[in-house]
């Protein structure tokens, strides 16, 4: 689990779902399929698309590697999607809410 989700014990209390970012795929992509885990769907059948609620650019580029390679710092960005709540962390991990 992500250190950033486990600096408050209670935070994990309501997690729906979870993903862990793979680097070979788009950001948005896991979040997507997180969401559709967590509404048990498939991912096309969400309904809602993923850029009615943030840029899928902008979050794909948000925590991608710095231009000489290296990982950007810590932070997360939370947003809603249908009738969950999102965050992603810099490291990588997806977690959905109810």
């Amino acid at each position: 689990m992500s250190e950033n989700a486990a600096e408050n014990p209670n935070e994990t209390d309501d997690i729906t779902g979870s993903a862990m970012y793979d680097r070979d795929e788009p950001l948005s992509t896991a979040v997507i399929h997180a969401v559709a885990d967590a509404a048990d769907v498939d991912p096309a059948e969400l309904g809602t698309p993923l850029y009615d609620q943030i840029d899928p650019d902008a979050l794909d580029n948000l925590f991608s590697d710095k231009h000489n390679g290296m990982p950007r710092g810590s932070g997360h960005v939370v947003f809603s999607l249908l009738d969950y709540e999102v965050t992603v962390y810099s490291d990588g991990y997806v977690v959905v809410r109810e």
